[in-house]
């Protein structure tokens, strides 16, 4: 066998078939016997009277791992027709004869491949479990250590007129003949194929998907947890994984058996190798039981969650939002309608199925989505607490709460508004970064948007609950009955009450305070808490701006924060270089009320603190900080009134000004005509 990959040509070797079979009773043969035609089995070669002797042979000799391999080999091609349940092991299945001559077949091939420059390179990845070496273009594509070719067709039945997958050039003949293709021998070719992954997603089948998992899990298992950790394996394990996310991302859906091997791989990883890989595959996981989730998925990850840095953390929260997104696509509403009758139709059977396998009915997937993002809501505070407020955490815990405010919206997902912690939102929005500010202020104005229009469905069903009930008390009683009718319950929802909405209401309102109002820290007005900053905290701030001769009020606010106050100057700047204001008549103070009163006062730019602020509004959304400026206008009432009146003063501005060039011009004109 350690010739095997070397032969240029198995039609031969392939025609003793029957006779290597012959003598797999003898024992000392068997080993090599069952090596050798674990390489030369094809689907034609499996027959009922094969399968029966390896299961009497199988009674007889007990579970040689050799005899197992043929075994699963043999299986993988009909699964329907070996019933029997075969043992499984971890030992090697088929060892190398002779290691001494396959490594020196190795060295030699090493040695000439550095010579050749045509020579390509790659990693084998398939069924030999003793890979033997790193062949050249035309050794690779004949070898079996390697992921097999798609050329290579059966006829499936009675179809003699199956088409060639090596004829198939374009989409449109590949959906032309999709009913005379199958697919090859070598199922595991589909890991290389786009076409053969475009018929694995047109044409699904069952048995495939066993015989493709069955390699991938001996694949997988063997190359991580089985062989011993070397480079040549490690390698392989990588390129074997890369190519299953390739094949993971292009038909949108998971491998049962790929999620199996996640759930064995994530309890004893160590979050550094394969990250890119690892969270890329957890996005595709299916919905299920929140708890089932948690214990195999959500648990193992948390427990290296703390030891990770913030680019990791960032990372993880990206992947529950790349998660959350898929989950999000799905057909909910139709799915819950048909779930919940006894009888499913063959519409509800659509909805309720997925590529490689079908959605449970028994499960509360709305309870669970909710559990779920409380679960990224708890880490997410965890994180920006122990990553100092990270900007890449904060990239990951905002980017995660921008799709969660949009569920109910954009998604249309039956899921009532899920707030985030008021931590997470308060610690954004005291960063001295501008774009956590902006982007809080966003995901705060979406779940704004989210909450009015879910209060206005809640209140639409309850109108529609009352008619019901006023024309089934018409039908039992009459309608001059003096009985009044039953007035019916709201419906409750999970998750949802008056008091939830007040607590989002005091994020609104604290966010108003600090960033407009100039009232940071604020308590006294309805449902503020001065983003929860105890008095003798809020003592010691006032304290050190008193110290230095500035005002607790509004140095959080737009213009006066650490994060705005440098686009105030600029666009302060702006301004002045606007209007020709002379430098020893400029303003060098942020922009305020009374600055701006004594800037008007001693001759320089002449405009009002309110009207500046609708201007440096359009400046700031200008410059990509939309998030505060859709916040704003929609909290603020009267912003828009202002914001029309500034528009209206710019408009008269601008037609004075065109009135006085036009004056101008005219009287430059006339004076030309009096010296001619």
């Amino acid at each position: 066998m350690c010739v095997f990959d070397l032969f240029d040509s198995r039609t031969k070797l392939h025609q003793l078939y029957g006779v290597a079979f012959h003598y797999l009773t003898f024992e000392t043969l068997r080993p090599h016997l069952c090596h050798l035609l674990y390489y030369l089995t094809t689907r034609d070669d499996v027959k009922i009277f094969r399968i029966r002797k390896l299961l009497e042979l199988q009674i007889n000799v007990g579970k040689e791992p050799p005899l197992l391999g043929l075994l699963y080999t043999y299986r993988s091609y009909f699964p329907n027709l070996i019933l029997a349940p075969l043992p499984t092991t971890n030992r090697i299945t088929f060892k190398c004869p002779d290691e001494a001559t396959a490594t020196l077949i190795q060295e030699l091939q090493e040695k000439w491949s550095i010579l050749s420059t045509d020579t390509y390179h790659e990693i084998p990845l398939d069924g030999s479990k003793a890979p033997i070496s790193k062949l050249g273009a035309k050794r690779q594509k004949l070898s079996h250590s390697s992921i097999p070719d798609t050329l290579s067709i059966y006829n499936k039945g009675p179809n003699v007129n199956s088409l060639p997958l090596s004829q198939i050039t374009s989409l449109d003949s590949l959906v032309g003949h999709l009913d005379s293709l199958t697919l090859p021998d070598q199922v595991s070719s589909i890991l290389s194929s786009r076409l053969l992954q475009h018929v694995l997603c047109l044409q699904p089948s069952q048995a495939v998907v066993e015989r493709i998992s069955y390699w991938l899990e001996q694949e997988l298992m063997d190359l991580w947890y089985w062989t011993e950790k070397t480079e040549l394996t490690k390698k392989r394990f990588s390129t074997l994984l890369a190519k299953v996310v390739e094949v993971t991302t292009t038909i949108k859906d998971i491998l049962p058996v790929i999620e199996k091997f996640l759930v064995s791989f994530i309890r004893v990883w160590d979050g550094v190798e394969h990250r890119k890989e690892i969270f890329t595959l957890l996005t595709y996981i299916r919905p299920r039981s929140y708890e089932e989730i948690y214990v195999n998925y959500f648990k193992p990850l948390h427990k290296i969650f703390h030891y990770m840095g913030p680019i990791w953390k960032s990372e993880l929260i990206l992947c529950y939002t790349g998660l959350l997104k898929r989950w999000a696509q799905i057909n909910w509403k139709d799915f819950i309608t048909f779930g919940n009758e006894p009888g499913l139709s063959e519409e509800a059977v659509d909805v309720l199925c997925r590529l490689f396998s079908s959605m449970r009915t028994d499960v509360d997937y709305m309870q669970m989505i909710r559990s779920f993002i409380e679960h990224v809501d708890s880490i997410s505070s965890t994180a920006l607490e122990m990553e100092h407020d990270h900007i890449s955490v904060q990239h990951g815990v905002l980017s995660f709460f921008d799709l969660v405010s949009s569920l109910t919206g954009t998604h249309q997902l039956p899921l009532a508004v899920v707030v985030p912690d008021s931590t997470i939102v308060y610690r954004c929005y005291l960063s001295d970064n501008g774009m956590a500010i902006s982007r809080i202020c966003r995901v705060i104005y979406q779940y704004k948007q989210a909450f009015e229009a879910f209060e206005h469905e809640q209140q639409m069903e309850y109108e529609r609950l009352i008619q019901l009930s006023l024309e089934e008390h018409a039908r039992e009683h009459g309608e001059d009955s003096e009985k009044d009718p039953e007035v019916p319950v709201p419906p409750e929802v999970p998750g949802y009450s008056r008091d939830y909405v007040i607590q989002f209401n005091s994020l609104v309102m604290d966010i108003c305070n600090f960033i407009w109002r100039n009232r940071a820290f604020n308590k006294t007005d309805k449902n503020a808490r001065g983003f929860l900053v105890d008095s003798n905290t809020v003592g010691h701030v006032r304290q050190v701006c008193a110290d230095g001769g500035l005002a607790v009020n509004n140095m959080l606010s737009l213009t006066h924060s650490a994060a705005f106050a440098g686009f105030s100057a600029r666009f302060l700047s702006t301004l002045e270089d606007q209007y020709n204001i002379p430098a020893e008549k400029r303003l060098r103070a942020p922009a305020s009320n009374p600055a701006l009163k004594d800037m008007m006062a001693n001759g320089g730019l002449n405009i009002a603190f309110e009207d500046y602020r609708v201007q440096y509004l359009d400046y700031l959304e200008q410059e990509g900080f939309e998030g505060v400026c859709r916040f704003l206008y929609d909290c603020i009432t009267n912003l828009v009134q202002r914001k029309l009146q500034s528009l209206e003063m710019q408009r008269q501005e601008r037609s004075l000004e065109m009135q006085r060039q036009e004056r101008s011009f005219e009287m430059q004109h006339q004076e030309q005509s009096r010296d001619i």
